[in-house]
């Protein structure tokens, strides 16, 4: 049977609440699955998580450019400056931007075939990550963990 959570935390007293426990839970699941995954883009190819969201975000949406608020939108963590991750990428050469004809005032960016072909390298190590860190949990308790993570943002209140 699985450590509880406060366990592996060596929590000795009680939470105020279950949803501080799972709230808590979570940031720390979340920190550790990332990680990995993290110092992996960092040293081998010089990216941050973010940088590679905004690269995965532009192909998804091949040929289809974007502006920096609709690739804000699909981010999987809100990063409130796009435009200087979109900096960085540029300055990379992995994506470029151009003026809308129609409106002069919006900037639409699109991936290049470097970052295309920077994608493809990361393809295998991408999915091969999510199974190395949480494939010993079983298909259907996966199943739950998502369905209860989607109730959650689903219904999910504001503070404050």
């Amino acid at each position: 049977m699985p450590r509880s959570f406060a366990q592996q935390i060596k929590q000795t007293r009680p939470f105020a609440s279950p949803e501080q426990e799972a709230l808590l839970a979570i940031r720390r699941t979340a920190a550790s699955l990332l990680a990995p995954w993290e110092k992996f883009l960092k040293a081998t190819f010089g990216l941050s998580t973010s940088l590679f969201n905004v690269l995965r975000i532009l192909r998804g949406s091949h040929p289809t450019a974007l502006t920096c608020g609709e690739i804000g939108e699909r981010t999987i963590a809100r990063d409130p400056d796009v435009t200087r991750l979109v900096d960085r990428l540029s300055a990379l050469r992995l994506v470029t931007r151009a003026r809308s004809q129609s409106d002069r005032r919006v900037v639409k960016v699109s991936i290049t075939a470097k970052g295309l072909d920077l994608l493809r390298e990361l393809d295998p190590h991408a999915q091969r990550m999510p199974r190395a860190l949480i494939g010993h949990v079983s298909a259907a308790k996966l199943q739950q963990l998502a369905t209860l993570l989607a109730e959650v943002l689903d219904g999910m209140g504001t503070y404050p």
